[in-house]
């Protein structure tokens, strides 16, 4: 008898959906992609399940309903995408306060309509244990190429946006009973890089894109597997932040580990043409005061991502549901 822990969420995935012919190319990606009646849609489902993805103790009702939407809002921007619509489905326990509830809704909508997005809809029943929630959001593409992940080349740069590892700090200082601003904001109030990843996807250089939700090594590893490249990154070469690095002194963790396997920041990851990068990094850096951060590059002597050389294949690197 197979559990599910022996395959993985990403494995589960596979298991599930091989073979049916009614799948799209895009299923893996961030988005699926549909066209319908001429106009070609980005879909996304994203769900939240308490004492899985929030606790109470760890944020205000609004914070985590933002923090919920922004984590959908997010596969959005992975592909270059605009959001303009969402459904919002909750499985309530019976005994929940009103109050909290309602500001978790609350924090849900102001995060879809700092994108632009409406909501549109949704369904609300009985939970027999914790609050779920599902969202779907449907989007469009931005004004430049919709980005996969399989569309890194050889030799490509790879980079990252802001300060991957902020959000797992912030979860740790919150449980150690801190509050350090940077860490938990970035936990609690991420910010879905929708017009970061519309402009990337308007450069030419740029080959692939995805965001970093379950930890940058893990998802990495899916642009190398779709790209059918290998990848590998400098420890020397990932974003220096000194915050994440004074709290990880105070706190006693590895800011590297945190940086390479923590999740829920929602930065983005893309692979660019080596050539193009000097100028794009420059460029996007002054547009939105961001870092641009080349970390390593793709190459066809390997498979799968290694760090100073050192195969991350088979190491706990990020997040899975079943592990």
């Amino acid at each position: 008898m197979t559990k599910l822990s022996d395959l993985g969420e990403f494995g589960l995935i596979h298991h599930l959906t091989h073979g049916l012919d009614c799948i799209h190319d895009s299923i893996g990606d961030d988005c699926a992609i549909v066209e319908l009646g001429g106009a070609t849609l980005l879909i996304t489902s994203d769900t939240a399940v308490e004492g899985t993805h929030f606790l109470w103790d760890y944020g205000t009702p609004h914070d985590l309903g933002w923090k919920t939407a922004a984590a959908a809002l997010s596969d959005i921007a992975a592909m270059g995408g605009q959001p303009r619509y969402v459904t919002i489905s909750m499985a309530i326990p019976a005994n929940l306060e009103l109050e909290k509830i309602e500001a978790f809704y609350q924090g849900m909508a102001d995060a879809i309509q700092s994108t632009h997005a409406q909501i549109i809809g949704g369904d609300t029943t009985r939970s027999q244990s914790g609050l779920m929630v599902d969202l779907t959001v449907i989007g469009e593409p931005g004004p430049g190429r919709i980005l996969l992940r399989s569309g890194a080349e050889a030799d490509d740069v790879i980079a990252v946006t802001g300060y991957p590892g902020r959000s797992a700090a912030g979860l740790l200082a919150l449980q150690g009973g801190q509050d350090i601003p940077p860490l938990t904001r970035a936990h609690l109030h991420p910010i879905p890089r929708i017009q970061e990843g519309q402009w990337l996807a308007q450069q030419d250089g740029v080959h692939a894109l995805m965001d970093c939700s379950d930890g940058m090594v893990q998802d990495l590893g899916h642009i190398a597997k779709a790209s059918n490249l290998g990848i590998e990154l400098s420890g020397h070469d990932l974003p220096h932040d000194p915050i994440l690095e004074e709290a990880s002194r105070q706190g006693g963790f590895d800011p590297q580990a945190l940086c390479l396997a923590g999740g829920e920041s929602y930065e983005l990851l893309l692979a660019v043409s080596k050539a193009a990068f000097p100028a794009l990094a420059t460029e996007f850096t002054e547009r939105f005061n961001l870092p641009l951060t080349a970390i390593g590059y793709t190459n066809t002597d390997t498979n799968g991502v290694h760090i100073d050389g050192q195969s991350l294949d088979g190491t706990p690197a990020g997040y899975d549901h079943f592990i």
